[in-house]
């Protein structure tokens, strides 16, 4: 089975109603993901996670820029 590494960039980091939230682009796409984390890197794992379950791939690895 190929692995799709996915390329996450931090486009926005802002807090909503008491609630720290990032906001990450799938690098070459217009894909936008929006989610509630502590960090930023927690945050990438949660987006990763959410690409999983909308079938976006299958198995995939992530990088996310520290």
């Amino acid at each position: 089975m190929e692995k799709k590494v996915i390329d996450l960039e931090l486009i926005d980091e802002y807090v909503y109603m008491g609630e720290k939230r990032y906001r990450f682009k799938i690098k070459n796409t217009n894909i936008v993901i929006n989610v509630r984390a502590e960090n930023p890197e927690e945050g990438a794992n949660k987006a990763i996670e959410l690409l999983k379950k909308i079938g976006y791939v299958d198995s995939l690895s992530g990088s996310y820029p520290s």
